[in-house]
């Protein structure tokens, strides 16, 4: 009960209040640290979260140490590394559809996946969409308005629909 209580003191109120780019705003960030720390699997310290982000019941949720979340971000079933960087409107998503069988698709059910793991040191830029199930290595980049469908390699740059190797930073 306890979850369910945390979860919804966030999202009816800590998840609508204003972002810290305002004069005190890292209250507001606290605020929201405060009610995800009763409902996210694992939360380390030194994370900053912005408004209007959606963890589901955060039953699938790990956050590592110094994580920046920004607003408008829908996050599901994943890891963390420490001192990442989540920009605006970023989607990590969980699951799929069951598309196999001759019923119509919305009656065959979803498909589950394995954690998404992100490693240390990632910067993922904004409106950034990662399919369930993938690796991003540790100090990669990914552009803003990627679409990630394969694993990233530890220290690339990716960008693009789909997301294709720009350059390695090491």
């Amino acid at each position: 009960m306890k979850r369910a209580v945390a979860a919804f003191f966030y999202y009816l109120i800590a998840s609508k209040m204003p972002n810290t780019n305002i004069p005190g705003g890292k209250i507001f960030s606290a605020i929201r640290c405060f009610f995800l720390k009763g409902f996210l699997k694992n939360m380390g310290h030194h994370i900053t979260v912005e408004s209007n982000v959606f963890w589901g019941n955060g039953r699938d949720i790990s956050l590592s140490d110094y994580v920046q979340v920004n607003e408008d971000c829908w996050i599901r079933n994943v890891s963390i590394g420490n001192h990442c960087m989540i920009a605006p409107r970023v989607m990590i998503l969980n699951y799929g559809h069951n598309t196999d069988g001759d019923s119509p698709m919305i009656f065959q059910g979803i498909r589950k996946y394995q954690q998404t793991v992100i490693e240390d040191d990632v910067w993922i830029g904004a409106a950034t969409i990662i399919l369930p199930g993938l690796k991003i290595g540790k100090g990669a980049i990914v552009a803003a308005g990627s679409v990630v469908t394969k694993d990233i390699q530890p220290y690339s740059v990716v960008g693009g629909n789909p997301a294709k190797l720009i350059k390695m930073r090491k």
